[in-house]
């Protein structure tokens, strides 16, 4: 059976947490996706450029095609 391709549309920070890391409480993988985009200076600026701001619960489709193209595919 062929796996679902990730789809970029409107996520959840949690929820897109969750894709990358299925495996962890969602407490865990928010956190640890918070993480890996911190620490990513470049990330950060090219997030803060597609509207994006600190806090925000809900990500565009925008702000997530800028996530996955840093980080690969969930």
């Amino acid at each position: 059976m062929e796996e679902e391709k990730f789809k970029i549309r409107s996520y959840g920070w949690t929820e897109l947490a969750l894709c990358y890391n299925p495996n962890l409480h969602p407490n865990s993988a928010s956190r640890l996706l918070h993480r890996w985009v911190v620490r990513n200076e470049k990330l950060v600026i090219t997030l803060r450029a597609v509207g994006f701001c600190e806090r925000q619960r809900k990500l565009t489709p925008k702000q997530v095609g800028v996530i996955v193209d840093f980080l690969g595919e969930p």
